[in-house]
């Protein structure tokens, strides 16, 4: 897969999980709040409007599609002058994952 296509593959998991979590954040008030600031460094690695509308799938597990994101990011060949950016933003994915997986295992308890 080339970069380009690449980026707009993780683009679009990134905005279907926010899409599901901002509504989450929306409807049950409090916990997923906590997962914002990881999810706003991805949103602004990527360039993406952090309002932007998602009218995709809203029933997915958000945890998933960062995982997915992940895996992505991981399999990236980028050029020398890249590499801050694709670790800071494979960072930023596993923090935000981290966070998203705190925030199910604390309303499944």
């Amino acid at each position: 897969m080339k970069v380009s296509d690449a980026y707009v593959y993780i683009a679009d998991l990134i905005s279907q999980a926010e899409a599901i979590l901002e509504c989450r954040e929306r409807e049950e008030r409090g916990d997923w709040a906590i997962t914002a600031f990881s999810r706003f460094r991805i949103v602004e690695l990527l360039g993406l409007s952090p309002s932007t509308s998602y009218g995709g799938d809203l029933d997915a597990d958000p945890a998933a599609l960062l995982e997915e994101a992940v895996r992505a990011v991981d399999q990236l060949v980028v050029p020398i002058g890249k590499l801050t950016w694709h670790r800071a933003l494979a960072d930023a994915l596993r923090c935000a994952l981290a966070d998203v997986r705190m925030v199910q295992r604390a309303r499944h308890v």
